[in-house]
């Protein structure tokens, strides 16, 4: 896990084909992501964010999810 704040900014490069997710932490957020072609969402895989294969202590329980977070599917369906 890494924590990115405007107070010291940083950058994170996830590899193409990689799976990722995040948790926004304040009221208000941006997030800018720059991908290698275009976004196409018929390629694209939710897996559920809080699947326990995945062992990630997530800090909240009951997180606002979008549509398409909600609809995730287990690790070990792909």
């Amino acid at each position: 896990k890494i924590i990115l704040s405007e107070k010291k900014p940083k950058y994170l490069f996830v590899p193409k084909g990689f799976a990722h997710g995040f948790l926004t932490l304040d009221k208000e957020n941006v997030v800018l992501y720059s991908c290698s072609n275009y976004r196409s969402p018929k390629y694209e895989k939710i897996i559920k964010w809080n699947d326990k294969d995945l062992k990630i202590k997530w800090p909240i329980k009951k997180p606002i999810l979008s549509k398409k977070d909600r609809l995730g599917i287990p690790l070990s369906d792909y």
